[in-house]
């Protein structure tokens, strides 16, 4: 019974000193294991931030910062913020750490280990100004090459309709009286003018140059507002709800065809000296020139 007896009791002290081992190990560190001695470790975006900043500046005389501002690395408070001076040291000014007394505040360069929370925000913030300038970029190279194709389509635009938009003949013909018409189109058209508007459904190759000229509208702004078909439809009388429809059947069907079918079919007698007329009116030289081709 003796030997039993002894064996518990020399167990006793081994089994206290592993539980104060495990104690101390389950005990929190006052002190960070990952930031210097001003910098208190931020559990929540695991990085070191600045005591100064967190707290500000020491609020009494001879006062300094606690090591990590009294902070553990699981944000706890285990110690108040500020201490007083060693002996010997004094902090007149509120700096972040004492100095020796009368010998001036001395500058304090805390090398911590820990990753910064201004470095984290950099990394953070470096990718997206990145991203954003490249973004930004994109957009105005896509709006410039959108800006040149616009200024080209109108120099092609204004280069198809020809003298109808810029040609000294089209101010002669809209500063000209209606006779002033006639005799400008007679110019164009010796021989045609009293031959039937009929005509020009035979003459197809004639009739596909001025459907090319005629049948295109303007774009957005006006800028080539030049004489159309809708144009030569309001000279004939026909509303605008007819210019609509013939419009609306495109490109199937063509509303220059469409509208000198409708002319002929109302009236036969209609001659392509009036069809040179309103050309003519519409300032629309270049369509002349082509009508010319039938003399």
């Amino acid at each position: 019974m003796g030997p039993q007896a002894a064996g518990p009791a020399r167990m006793g002290p081994q089994r206290l000193l592993f539980a104060v081992l495990l104690l101390a190990q389950a005990a929190p560190r006052e002190t960070s294991q990952h930031c210097g001695r001003l910098e208190y470790w931020n559990p929540d975006n695991k990085c070191c931030g600045s005591c100064l900043q967190r707290f500000g500046p020491p609020p009494c005389p001879d006062h300094q910062f606690s090591e990590n501002c009294g902070l553990n690395d699981f944000g706890d408070h285990v110690r108040y913020p500020f201490e007083k001076c060693p002996p010997g040291q004094c902090n007149p000014n509120s700096a972040e750490l004492c100095s020796p007394c009368g010998g001036g505040v001395t500058a304090f360069t805390d090398a911590g280990t820990g990753r910064r929370c201004g470095e984290a925000l950099l990394t953070f913030a470096l990718p997206l100004v990145l991203v954003l300038l490249l973004t930004s970029a994109a957009i105005f190279l896509f709006a410039l090459q959108r800006h040149r194709r616009c200024r080209q389509r109108k120099v092609i635009l204004h280069s198809y309709f020809g003298s109808a938009c810029g040609d000294s003949n089209t101010h002669t013909f809209s500063q000209s009286s209606p006779s002033g018409f006639k005799e400008a189109a007679k110019a164009e058209l010796p021989n045609l003018a009293s031959q039937p508007l009929s005509r020009l459904l035979d003459e197809l190759e004639v009739l596909e140059e001025l459907i090319v000229l005629l049948d295109p509208e303007p774009g957005p702004g006006g800028a080539l507002a030049c004489g159309t078909t809708r144009h030569l439809a309001a000279r004939y009388g026909l509303p605008a709800a007819w210019s609509t429809f013939a419009y609306s059947l495109r490109p199937s069907r063509s509303p220059l065809r469409a509208l000198i079918e409708m002319v002929v079919a109302r009236e036969p007698s209609t001659s392509l000296g009036q069809f040179g007329t309103h050309l003519a009116q519409l300032g629309r030289a270049d369509a002349l020139q082509v009508l010319s081709k039938l003399g």
